[in-house]
């Protein structure tokens, strides 16, 4: 009988301490930071909301403190939550005066946890009872998104969207897009003369070469998944680990590698300087420079900017063809916007972030078999332990055509791709049908290049 009452006694004191601090504030409260009188109407409602909302676990250092944040327990629990919260999603006083914009990727993740009410999180609102959001400050919220994204150019009534519409073309020099071109399906970018950089971006394949990983000169294997080069100009940086910081950065790395198309430089130059064509064209194109690695790269990258696949079915909806799309597809958006559009937005739908393989279930034990460096994924680039296992995140532009899936390339069907995402990245276990609706959805981002279906393409290769 005495251990029940103790247990009460310590349960009612802990609940009595949890609500004084709750009731009478925190340490260290922090004054409002005005926001700057060039932001809208809307904003300074918004800072205020997530000021007053998010500020403990979302602004390092800004974080107001609970009365029992010093005992040794209650320290180590808040310090993850700060830690996970701000690697996700991080305002800083220049964000909250108006005077550092709210990137795309900013916008997108707040949409998502705002509107499928997974913020602030259940733990959180135990302890700080005044920290949900009401019906009125959510939509405060979703409303100024809407009206962040009005430049869209998708029709009037979807400028609200987290997906824009590829644009139908791109303002590039025709002639450099045309030596480019040349030079990405020339073989004597090769050591021996065998394969090009179309070898494993092969545009009537999705951009890709559809297998689980590439195979290089003299049939060498690599270790990772092609990644698409269509859309590619979306990317924030280029290879899953992102350490090439832009197009022309990536054309020069498969070159020299000695397992990819195992070439030197040097050399290369040399070939390339004895066909009067390139010579011409690049005293044309480059009267400066002429023919070197940084003209030759130049081009290629300028030929890759160009490999957009606009006027998908999605495309045209997103543009006001209220038909292009039918019921499952249209239900399999919504249920792609509810799930995964804090990762795969913008007009490529992906490409602008790095995400952890396994949020919230290890993929690899999944997997199974041994872990390999390129599963180390960012973290090769950055050494950082919180980017082991990152990835860039692929862009979902013709989805159905860029098989295998993931860096490894272990996934065939992308039904199983969309379950495993579900399980790992969610921690859901998403239904047969709610995978079909998705599937439908994701089949309808297949666009055209130069006018032709990248479907038609793929089945005539």
């Amino acid at each position: 009988m005495k251990i029940i009452r103790f247990i009460l006694v310590l349960a009612l004191s802990g609940f009595l301490l949890f609500s004084l601090s709750n009731l009478l504030g925190v340490n260290g409260e922090n004054n409002p930071i005005a926001v700057q009188s060039s932001a809208s109407t809307g904003y300074v409602k918004v800072s205020s909301i997530l000021q007053n909302k998010c500020v403990d676990c979302h602004s390092p250092g800004m974080t107001r403190m609970p009365i029992y944040s010093e005992w040794p327990i209650a320290r180590q629990l808040i310090e993850k939550d700060i830690q996970q919260g701000s690697a996700r999603f991080t305002l800083s006083p220049k964000v909250y005066s108006g005077e550092e914009s709210f990137t795309p990727l900013m916008l997108a993740r707040l949409e998502q946890v705002v509107s499928n009410n997974k913020m602030p999180p259940v733990q959180y609102l135990a302890m700080h009872w005044n920290g949900r959001l009401s019906t009125d400050e959510k939509q405060t919220i979703l409303t100024w998104i809407a009206k962040e994204r009005s430049s869209h150019e998708s029709a009037e009534s979807y400028t609200s969207e987290p997906v824009q519409p590829l644009p139908l073309s791109v303002e590039l020099n025709a002639d450099k897009v045309a030596l480019g071109n040349q030079l990405f399906h020339d073989t004597r970018l090769s050591g021996d003369n065998t394969l090009s950089c179309a070898s494993c971006h092969a545009l009537n394949k999705g951009g890709t070469d559809q297998a689980q990983v590439s195979t290089g000169i003299r049939g060498q294997q690599g270790p990772i998944n092609s990644p698409t080069v269509y859309n590619a100009m979306y990317n924030l940086a280029q290879f899953w680990d992102g350490r090439a910081k832009d197009l022309q950065d990536q054309a020069a790395g498969p070159v020299a590698n000695p397992i990819e198309m195992g070439a030197d430089w040097d050399k290369v130059i040399i070939k390339l300087s004895q066909v009067s064509d390139y010579t011409r064209a690049f005293s044309k194109l480059y009267p400066e420079q002429g023919l070197t690695k940084t003209t030759v790269t130049d081009a290629i990258a300028v030929f890759e900017k160009s490999l957009i696949t606009p006027n998908s079915r999605f495309d045209q909806y997103l543009r006001g063809n209220k038909t292009a799309l039918n019921h499952d597809e249209k239900a399999g958006y919504q249920l792609f916007k509810n799930n995964c559009i804090s990762c795969h937005f913008g007009p490529a739908l992906g490409g602008l972030s790095y995400e952890k393989m396994g949020v919230k279930q290890d993929y690899f034990a999944m997997r199974g078999g041994d872990l390999t460096e390129v599963d180390n994924g960012r973290y090769n680039v950055t050494k950082n332990e919180i980017d082991r296992h990152a990835f860039k995140v692929p862009v979902l532009r013709n989805v159905e055509l860029t098989y295998p899936y993931f860096h490894d390339g272990s996934v065939t069907e992308l039904s199983e791709a969309v379950r495993i995402m579900g399980v790992t990245q969610l921690g859901k276990h998403f239904s047969e049908g709610d995978i079909d609706k998705m599937v439908a959805f994701l089949k309808t981002l297949t666009g055209e290049y130069n006018g032709v279906s990248l479907s038609s393409l793929n089945a005539h290769q």
